[in-house]
Formats: C-alpha cells, structure tokens, sequence
C-alpha cells in the first residue's frame, strides 16, 4: 500500500530557536545533580548552574525580544468605521 506523498512525515520542519537553549539546561540540570552527588566535585554543579542560568536568560531574551508592543505593531484594523464626531 503507497502512502500519500505529502504526508506530515515528509515535509520539512522547521526546527525551534529554543532548542539549543533547551539542551544546554538540561545539559547543566545533569552537571548540577553530578556535582552534588560526587564528592570533591562541587566546582561542577558551579558550573551546571551557569549554564542553565545562561540558558534561561537565553530563551527570555529571545521569547521577549520578538514580541512588537501594541504601540508600534502595524494597525489590523483598518476596517472599523471612524469615531463619531459632534457636530454644533
């Protein structure tokens, strides 16, 4: 049996920016538990919590910085009738 060609499996994803973020946290999440469950190996949970520190500020700044406040993001509303004047 032949699958349709244009099938969820076949199209090209897109990858996520937080990806990278993602793995360098989970990366110091495991440098963190290492470093407390080793002894004399303190200096590697200093390390873990620097890496998921400088992950999370990573994925903040960038899930911030493409937001457009209301003040400049372009009008969508174009189709609303104008304000009512007063007339004297």
């Amino acid at each position: 049996m032949r699958t349709p060609e244009n099938t969820g499996a076949n199209q090209i994803r897109n990858r996520s920016h937080y990806r990278l973020p993602a793995m360098v946290a989970v990366a110091g999440v495991i440098l963190l538990v290492l470093g407390f469950s080793l002894p004399g190996w303190g200096w590697l949970a200093w390390i873990g919590l620097a890496l998921f520190i400088a992950a999370a500020f990573t994925m903040r700044i960038t899930f911030f910085g493409d937001r457009i406040p209301s003040l400049f993001r372009p009008d969508k509303t174009d189709d609303l009738p104008p304000p009512p004047t007063l007339d004297r």
